[in-house]
């Protein structure tokens, strides 16, 4: 949160940060963060009196950095905040000998965290009640399994990767990645394997989803996505999946299990991937411009796209090659509301259907992406 004095005319304020300077068309000339697509979705700011808030969800370790609001005034004087740092770890469990036969594990981040979550520990996925520190000990044991831990505030839960201890045949699955996100129309692979103690055959694995109803239900064979869903793993550690024609009902959190032929032989991986579908909108900056002002058109999507696609421009569906351009964004230096309706984007080459500038979806040509845990800071 950042405060500033009531006796200034303000006239525009927003918030930016000097890590993301390649992204503007003047390295010195700061832009809104929520018209950069490393946040895509991500970024919203309230105003209330003489303060503002900048709130960031679905945090990454990319996202660690100085954060500053920019104000300007009436007149169109510009100056902008001290700055707010923001550090973001990730979670993982480390281990260390206590005694040749005793391990000590820790829930380990790079920064100290604040508030000082709850950490809590799994043991081949399932929650250990009695466990709820920091650090545990764990004794020797003639059957390995795998343990992770989580951080919990009143609001959300991080949970690490999981580490196998006391031998090498865990219970385990692991996503190559717990985001997707995706243009609707595209397909999508989620890129995952698995492992078992070696005694376990394997005798069932499916990919699942929750409904509402918290039932389980079989993407591969619910009606929704019957025929676009193909399993392209094995029974012998593969457990990847596509997913075809994606659309935005499509989104959601999707978890791989197995079963095998041993009693209580069964395994879900939990968390799974959370997998976004989104199309391209292209929002104007300011919406209704005065004669002569300077414009910027941003192609936004919900969610942040992978591969740190190329963004072509479009007006009246020919492409734009007169106007200056930066990552997401076409800058005009002087239009009128009506023409703005006239500008679209898309990303390469992979189709020119326009996007208006007011908020309508297109549908972007089919492409396949093959792409943790969400997260939320406010300041």
């Amino acid at each position: 949160m950042c405060s500033y004095s009531g006796t200034i005319n303000l006239q525009q304020s927003f918030w930016f940060s000097q890590k993301q300077s390649a992204n503007w068309r003047n390295e010195d000339d700061p832009e809104d963060l929520a018209l950069d697509s490393d946040y895509a979705g991500r970024v919203r700011s309230s105003h209330t009196g003489f303060s503002s808030t900048l709130t960031i969800t679905d945090l990454r370790e990319t996202d660690s950095g100085d954060y500053r609001i920019m104000i300007i005034t009436g007149g169109g004087e510009r100056d902008y905040s001290s700055a707010v740092r923001l550090t973001v770890s990730d979670l993982q469990v480390t281990m260390s000998h206590v005694t040749q036969t005793a391990l000590r594990m820790t829930c380990s981040t790079s920064c100290s965290v604040t508030p000082e979550p709850l950490y809590l520990w799994y043991k081949n996925g399932q929650r250990e009640e009695a466990r709820s520190k920091r650090q545990i000990d764990l004794f020797s044991s003639s059957v390995p399994y795998s343990v992770s831990c989580s951080a919990a505030t009143h609001s959300s839960e991080v949970r690490s990767s999981s580490v196998c201890v006391f031998g090498e045949d865990c219970w385990n699955v692991s996503y190559s990645d717990r985001r997707l996100c995706v243009l609707e129309g595209s397909s999508v692979d989620f890129l995952c394997t698995y492992s078992h103690p070696s005694t376990h055959t394997v005798t069932e694995v499916f990919w699942y989803y929750s409904d509402p109803n918290g039932k389980l239900k079989d993407p591969r064979v619910e009606e929704r996505s019957a025929g676009r869903v193909e399993f392209l793993g094995d029974e012998e550690g593969n457990c990847s999946l596509r997913m075809r024609d994606v659309r935005k009902s499509d989104s959601g959190e999707y978890r791989f299990r197995f079963i095998t032929n041993t009693a209580g032989g069964e395994f879900s991986g939990t968390p799974g991937v959370v997998l976004k579908v989104t199309d391209l909108q292209v929002r104007a900056s300011p919406s209704s411009p005065s004669e002569g002002q300077t414009v910027t058109l941003t192609c936004t999507s919900t969610c942040i796209l992978p591969n740190n696609p190329t963004y072509i421009w479009y007006k009246n569906g020919e492409p734009v090659t007169n106007k200056p351009t930066k990552s997401n964004k076409l800058y005009l230096e002087s239009v009128s509301s009506e023409e703005l309706h006239q500008y679209s984007c898309a990303l390469g080459d992979r189709g020119q259907n326009d996007t208006p500038a007011t908020p309508t979806p297109t549908t972007p040509t089919p492409t396949t992406y093959t792409t943790s845990n969400p997260n939320t800071v406010i300041m």
